[in-house]
């Protein structure tokens, strides 16, 4: 437990990435990335934060502003502030539990989406 350190963060094999990579990389390529992600979204309309795994990263979201999702479809529509590529599923369900404690918020907020939070407090916005 505690505060994931940079050795952590390599561990975990978690890649920084844009946002938008999904949707600009070809199908072969795709299938040759690793098959499971955890990922944040960032409410617009609400501006909290939701933490999710899946084994499908563009679907995932798309259901999500479809209000498809019971969880978040009160809060649409949502915006993809991170995601981190694993090769397992107990590797990414570990860490999507690790970010919805208190340290892995702290972390996130941080490191994960310091820009996201940043523009929020800038327009008097506090996410939750």
């Amino acid at each position: 437990g505690g505060f994931i350190t940079r050795c952590d963060f390599i561990r975990y094999g978690l890649r920084r990435v844009q946002t938008d990579l999904l949707s600009n990389t070809s199908p072969r390529l795709r299938n040759c990335m690793p098959k499971y992600y955890a990922y944040i979204l960032l409410s617009s309309k609400s501006h909290i934060f939701y933490f999710g795994l899946t084994k499908n990263l563009y679907s995932r979201v798309k259901l999500h502003n479809q209000g498809k999702v019971k969880s978040t479809k009160a809060h649409l529509p949502w915006k993809l502030r991170w995601y981190g590529v694993f090769s397992t599923e107990k590797e990414t369900r570990d860490f999507e539990l690790y970010l919805k404690t208190g340290s892995g918020k702290t972390f996130t907020y941080k490191r994960l989406v310091p820009v996201a939070l940043k523009k929020d407090f800038e327009r008097g916005r506090i996410p939750r």
